[in-house]
């Protein structure tokens, strides 16, 4: 019996190791697309309004 509950508790040991390592990984590729998505935002700003109004007259003004 003791030789069962011994693989048993290896078996259990390799699954909890598994899902640690699953774990860490997907906590770092949350990470690292959350670090492109901050980037991505600060050089591509979304508009504001007075850029909206900005383009909006630099479209229907005659030129200069």
């Amino acid at each position: 019996m003791d030789h069962l509950s011994a693989i048993f508790a290896v078996i259990v040991t390799v699954l909890a190791g598994i899902a640690v390592i699953g774990a860490l990984a997907f906590a770092v590729v949350w990470e690292v697309c959350a670090i492109r998505r901050t980037i991505e935002r600060h050089r591509n700003p979304p508009l504001t309004d007075a850029d909206f109004w900005r383009e909006q007259r630099a479209l229907h003004e005659p030129p200069r």
